[in-house]
């Protein structure tokens, strides 16, 4: 039986120390020192570093770090560590949901004839001014959002990057997984802490207001509100029409609303990351510009305060 205890400690310490890099060594020489070590009863299987010598448990020490390097990584993954925010998974779930079921219950082809009128002439496609005025809008929003989340993106799980460029196309449909995943970042931050284009464009006065006006002459261009002064309430019900008939106009306008209000929600957090003290609340601002959809986080963007250098 102590034989058998010590041919198992010299096989295993001869595996353990080829392992960490002493297989030039002569066999022999393995082999006596093994024996030595066995003869001394030194535990070998109660640890991974109760070797006698400091090179050995060093050399042990040095390949059983590597291992749980290797098991963390395994265990880690795309969806390790990721925290959800109810309210905004809870929305990507409605509107999924709902534009899957008014694609599956719209008359055939209907949708694809207005995206048809609108790739042929994107500002007069032939359809209701309101929902013209809506559509065109929501290739702007992804601009304004990323002002509001670019400045606390930089330790989240995900980049914020490709979500706000999909958003362009998907709307919230592709901004809404990042949504639901990032965390708020409050912590006073400064142009030095952010990116190069966050802190020389998206905090850029200049570059602000010209999205403010591109965001104010998508109402007047798309024919929105021209048509709401001359005929407000065929306008608004024709749009009802659409918004019925159609499952491209009924999940743009809840896509609007829902960027409109998630937008919203991110105001309190940009102006703490300002270290805002002004007398007017911050959900006072945040409400204040739902009052004028894409408009309105469009001027916020251009007048809350500018974030210091350093």
């Amino acid at each position: 039986m102590m034989m058998m205890k010590v041919l198992k400690s010299v096989s295993m310490l001869a595996l353990v120390t080829s392992c960490a890099g002493f297989s030039t060594a002569p066999v022999s020489t393995r082999l006596t020192h093994s024996m030595n070590i066995a003869a001394e009863k030194i535990p070998l299987a109660t640890s991974k570093t109760s070797f006698s010598t400091p090179t050995n448990r060093a050399s042990t020490t040095t390949v059983y770090a590597s291992n749980l390097d290797t098991e963390e990584e395994t265990e880690g993954g795309f969806l390790s560590g990721v925290s959800i925010n109810p309210p905004y998974l809870a929305a990507y779930v409605i509107f999924l949901g709902f534009a899957f079921f008014k694609s599956m219950t719209e008359e055939a082809g209907a949708s694809n004839d207005i995206l048809q009128q609108f790739l042929a002439d994107p500002l007069n496609p032939g359809c209701n001014e309101l929902f013209v005025t809506i559509f065109n809008l929501l290739g702007l929003y992804f601009i304004p959002i990323a002002c509001l989340l670019m400045p606390g993106a930089k330790n989240q799980k995900y980049p914020a990057t490709p979500f706000l460029l999909g958003s362009m196309f998907g709307g919230y449909g592709l901004i809404g997984p990042y949504a639901f995943t990032r965390t708020p970042d409050a912590a006073v931050k400064t142009k030095a802490d952010l990116g190069w284009v966050t802190a020389n464009i998206l905090e850029n006065k200049i570059f602000n207001w010209f999205i403010a006006v591109a965001f104010t002459s998508a109402y007047i261009t798309s024919g929105g509100v021209n048509a709401l002064i001359s005929d407000a309430s065929g306008t608004i019900d024709g749009y009802g029409q659409l918004f019925s008939d159609t499952a491209i106009a009924s999940a743009s306008s809840v896509d609007f609303l829902i960027l409109t209000l998630s937008a919203a929600s991110w105001i309190p957090e940009d102006l703490a990351r300002r270290n805002y003290k002004g007398d007017v609340a911050p959900a006072l601002i945040a409400a204040s510009t739902a009052l004028l959809p894409g408009v309105g986080v469009a001027l916020y963007c251009a007048l809350r305060p500018s974030l210091d250098e350093e």
